[in-house]
């Protein structure tokens, strides 16, 4: 049964790296002979309003989220859902669930929290956001984790050779590798924390980043007034906003042995979606799609080890 796991798991792996290889042809060989920025030839920027959040918007929803983490935690411990472990030993199953079920409920709450205190400011900050709804959008996701994912497990791979990789929800599914505990860990891993990770780091961080970058660039003194609506027609010209956000990203990833190597690769892709679209969604679907896939792969490893 293994081996023929191994097999299955193989195809898809080769069939996800020929549909990258493929849809990357399609895009260079569209650049040659136009006229057009390499950019645009891999997705087109889309104009919009310049965003009116702020570094301090992130900073705020950042620190708003290590409070929580923290407090929730100290909730649990006085439950006795987390039991308390010397550093030298290996962490409890239950202990590794209740933080991360704990990490999942103080995400929503910054989202949420600060989604309402943006819409204080503005009416329409949901949209501007990026959290308006295209369908268009789930196609763009699907074909971007085409062309995104592959590369990213294929430098994953490489790296793990030299630093062993590190996860405490690998870590929690191999301990205990039930539906249950798949179930949990699914919701947590490949649902909420992707939407809570790309509304701070691509939407609040880089959203900012970019705003203050192009008003550098264009020695633009002018204060945008948060609570005015502005013109629908800027587009972003700078590109280091993303670079700066894909190191954060990927720094808050350390720990978890080579793992913030290809998660700097895979940031600067999102960074990308979210600088051409304005959208959140197109970048939200890249990164569940990668998580689901990782924990899914991980699962039925463990599972047909278990089997046989």
């Amino acid at each position: 049964m293994e081996t023929q796991f191994a097999a299955v798991l193989g195809a898809v792996v080769i069939a996800g790296f020929v549909a990258a290889i493929v849809l990357w042809t399609g895009v260079i060989r569209s650049y040659f002979g136009s006229e057009i920025a390499f950019s645009e030839s891999i997705l087109p920027v889309e104009p919009r309003q310049v965003p009116f959040w702020r570094v301090f918007d992130f900073l705020f929803a950042f620190g708003l989220s290590l409070v929580l983490t923290i407090l929730i935690q100290g909730i649990f411990i006085s439950q006795g859902w987390i039991e308390r472990f010397e550093p030298d030993e290996s962490i409890p199953l239950q202990t590794l669930v209740a933080s991360l079920v704990g990490q999942s409920l103080s995400g929503l709450l910054v989202v949420g929290v600060t989604l309402a205190w943006l819409r204080l400011i503005r009416p329409d900050a949901v949209k501007q956001l990026g959290f308006d709804w295209k369908a268009s959008d789930m196609q763009l996701g699907f074909r971007a984790s085409a062309m995104l994912i592959p590369p990213t497990l294929l430098i994953s791979s490489a790296v793990s050779y030299l630093v062993p990789y590190h996860h405490p929800v690998m870590e929690s599914l191999e301990k205990s590798p039930s539906i249950g505990i798949f179930a949990i860990l699914f919701v947590g891993t490949a649902i909420i924390a992707p939407l809570v990770e790309e509304f701070l780091f691509r939407v609040l961080m880089q959203g900012s980043l970019q705003q203050l970058a192009d008003s550098i660039a264009n020695n633009d003194d002018t204060v945008i007034d948060r609570e005015e609506t502005p013109s629908p027609h800027w587009t972003p010209r700078s590109y280091w906003p993303i670079v700066v956000t894909s190191v954060i990203f990927a720094l808050m990833h350390f720990g978890q042995g080579a793992a913030p190597i290809p998660l700097f690769v895979l940031s600067l892709g999102l960074g990308f979606l979210y600088r051409q679209t304005g959208r959140i969604t197109p970048s939200l679907v890249v990164h569940c799609v990668l998580n689901g896939f990782s924990l899914s792969a991980e699962f039925a490893r463990l599972w047909v080890e278990k089997a046989s």
